[in-house]
């Protein structure tokens, strides 16, 4: 009997082994098989974008030569009349020379892109207006830089620079001896740049109201504006008058400083200086 007892303990425990060896190679083959299937996943969908990449390319290229067959390579839209004109004193053969246009290119050969940032890196050029006519011209209207006033910087010149209404600074001319000075800057002036200084564009925003308005330009006839003071311009005029101008309600009192220098000249009087700075109605002004 304990032979018996002996032996059916010895049969079970090598049952339970063995089915315990059984699961555990089943679950490392169920590890493996999840594996795989992951790597090809992987696989095709790497594939699937590579696939898809080249199909957009191949679109992509197939739009970009079909399009230059039927623009930028098509012999029908060679240029043969290039029609330039400039407001000021750029030549056509500058212009030429500074865009590399001429006839037999093509019209789509440059960008309206390209040629405008090639022109409005010249100091004297204000805006570029561009037109193709198709089959066969292109035209190319250049508007200049217009000086409003000379302007000083730190460093004082022989001739001041001159400076348009948006602020850029330009080279300097003998024929504009006559325009406005802006002076008292403290900061030097840089060719073809903006001054970007805020006090330059009161004074330019003072020039150009004057000059907008018939009645203003009359008897406002500015000669300096000198910025030095911080709380209020020193403008001189025609006829050796001074006025404080201040730096806000800048039509209002130059309106008001007309028809007192209107008013002056019917009464037989010269104005020798006037501040405009208070705010009153009754404007303090002093006589010759």
């Amino acid at each position: 009997m304990p032979g018996l007892i002996q032996g059916l303990v010895y049969m079970a425990a090598v049952k339970k082994k063995t089915t315990r060896k059984k699961a555990h190679y089943v679950r490392a083959k169920k590890r493996g098989v999840d594996g795989g299937t992951r790597a090809r996943r992987t696989v095709s969908i790497v594939f699937l974008l590579l696939v898809v990449g080249a199909i957009g390319y191949g679109i992509f290229s197939g739009f970009k030569w079909i399009g230059y067959k039927l623009y930028a390579g098509n012999p029908r839209f060679e240029i043969q009349h290039l029609e330039i004109s400039s407001n000021g004193k750029l030549k056509e053969d500058f212009i030429r020379e500074t865009t590399g246009l001429r006839e037999g290119m093509n019209l789509w050969e440059l960008t309206f892109g390209e040629i405008e940032e090639k022109l409005l890196g010249v100091s004297q050029v204000e805006s570029v207006r561009l037109e193709r006519k198709l089959p066969h011209t292109l035209i190319v209207e250049v508007k200049e830089r217009v000086a409003v006033a000379r302007i000083e910087g730190v460093k004082k010149r022989g001739l001041p620079l001159r400076v348009d209404r948006y602020g850029y600074i330009m080279p300097p001319s003998i024929k504009s001896k006559d325009l406005p000075l802006i002076k008292g800057l403290d900061s030097e002036l840089v060719m073809g740049e903006p001054v970007g200084v805020t006090d330059v564009d009161t004074a330019l925003k003072i020039i150009g109201t004057c000059e907008s308005s018939g009645y203003l330009r009359t008897y406002i006839r500015i000669e300096t504006l000198d910025l030095k003071y911080s709380d209020f311009i020193d403008m001189r005029l025609h006829g050796d008058i001074r006025v404080r101008m201040p730096r806000f309600s800048l039509k209002p009192k130059l309106q008001n400083l007309a028809t007192i220098i209107k008013i002056a000249n019917g009464q037989g009087q010269r104005v020798k200086e006037v501040d405009l700075t208070l705010d009153s109605a009754k404007v303090p002004v002093t006589y010759y």
